[in-house]
């Protein structure tokens, strides 16, 4: 019983941590997708980027929100198990929420 207990503690932790990720690559996505960002010389600032991660780890966290994050999930899964690599290129794919 005390292991069970160990992973659902670990889950829990990781979840906010996969917000965070999710957040980062939204941001990489819409900053190669914006004519203001592309024209700019140089990578993008990390500040905002680290922004978008921590503002969805908190949307991650966020109990009203779970459901659709929990969507958005399991639509991300199939389309990695299912291998359709046109699909990660689009936005919704890309958009946290």
């Amino acid at each position: 019983m005390n292991r069970i207990n160990g992973k659902v503690h670990c889950l829990i932790g990781l979840w906010p941590l996969l917000g965070f990720k999710r957040g980062m690559n939204s941001y990489d996505y819409h900053h190669s997708k914006n004519d203001l960002y592309i024209k700019q010389k140089g990578p993008p600032l990390f500040i905002d980027k680290i922004c978008w991660g921590i503002c969805s780890a908190g949307a991650y966290i966020n109990p009203c929100i779970i459901p659709l994050i929990l969507y958005k999930e399991v639509y991300r899964l199939e389309v990695n198990l299912r291998g359709l690599e046109e699909e990660k290129k689009k936005d919704y794919y890309n958009k946290v929420l």
